[in-house]
């Protein structure tokens, strides 16, 4: 598996990943009334084992999340935690609104917590 592309809507997120260019991106907003069914592809694309992502910056920009989403972008960060933890070349890239406070605190979280090195990108 090289490649999960999910288009963008006006509550869910756009994913693009793809091992042989070394992108991983996901940004939008994420206020899906079933966030499971949102994430539970890049989850299982990460966790499986033939997953190939290596020496890439894993990209995440929200402009807003729900709580439920909150809990599932957590758990796709330990999934690349875990990945990192094995020896991996990765990274998080953090970007967040310049006036959002909040985003900013929620990835300052999911950084005190977690191994993988994060970089904190502000956005205007």
């Amino acid at each position: 598996m090289n490649l999960l592309k999910i288009d963008e809507t006006d509550d869910t997120p756009k994913v693009m990943i793809d091992t042989d260019l070394s992108i991983f991106i996901i940004s939008g907003s994420s206020t899906p009334e079933d966030a499971l069914s949102t994430y539970k592809p890049i989850i299982e694309w990460i966790a499986a084992d033939d997953c190939q992502l290596d020496n890439c910056q894993c990209k995440f920009f929200f402009k807003y999340f729900s709580s439920a989403s909150h809990h599932l972008v957590f758990e796709i960060l330990s999934q690349l935690d875990r990945l990192y933890k094995q020896g991996r070349n990765l990274s998080i890239e953090w970007g967040y609104e310049v006036i959002d406070e909040d985003m900013l605190r929620i990835g300052l979280d999911f950084a005190s917590i977690l191994s993988i090195p994060f970089e904190f990108c502000p956005k205007n």
